[in-house]
């Protein structure tokens, strides 16, 4: 069982974002969240074609300095996986390493004005979902529940910050 979650910036994201995504992992899975340092996106994570950057980039970036931690990466660049448009996040409980991209969490993505608490609820819901991956659960049928898998911005909105109980009953942390 994990003692810490190191969370990664990648790139410039603002520090209340930071700091809801800590707190939120320290109250929903009983760990440590600490800030790591700062880093730079991946050189061979951008792809030109797409203008987007390829999350499993990011997830072999984290896993090349473990030392027995959780590591959590967030991102301001929109992220794919070959066989998807876009993707939220990407996890691995194997390596033990989660990233996720507030991009197009943010409302300002979509044309509509910026709206802090949406954006920051939104976060801690992909955080969270994440990092539910690396602790063992897959996805939940219950549309209501954090680990349901969101195809849309309004499916995530919907699911809420919350694991069902049968995934709170599953949870390896």
């Amino acid at each position: 069982m994990p003692t810490e979650v190191v969370i990664h910036p990648f790139g410039n994201i603002e520090w209340a974002s930071l700091e809801a995504v800590r707190q939120a992992i320290e109250q929903r899975f009983h760990v440590r969240a600490i800030m790591g340092e700062s880093r730079d996106l991946p050189e061979s994570s951008y792809s030109r074609r797409r203008h987007q950057c390829w999350s499993t980039a990011f997830l072999t970036e984290l896993s090349s300095s473990l030392n027995g931690k959780v590591r959590l990466g967030i991102v301001n660049e929109d992220l794919f996986v070959p066989v998807l448009n876009f993707v939220f996040g990407e996890a691995s409980n194997q390596l033990r390493v989660a990233v996720f991209s507030i991009a197009r969490l943010d409302p300002q993505f979509y044309g509509e004005p910026a709206n802090s608490e949406k954006l920051s609820r939104r976060t801690i819901t992909e955080a969270i979902h994440e990092l539910g991956h690396v602790f063992g659960l897959g996805h939940c049928e219950r549309a209501d529940c954090v680990m349901w898998f969101s195809n849309t911005l309004a499916e995530t909105d919907r699911k809420g910050l919350e694991f069902c109980k049968r995934c709170a009953e599953k949870i390896d942390c």
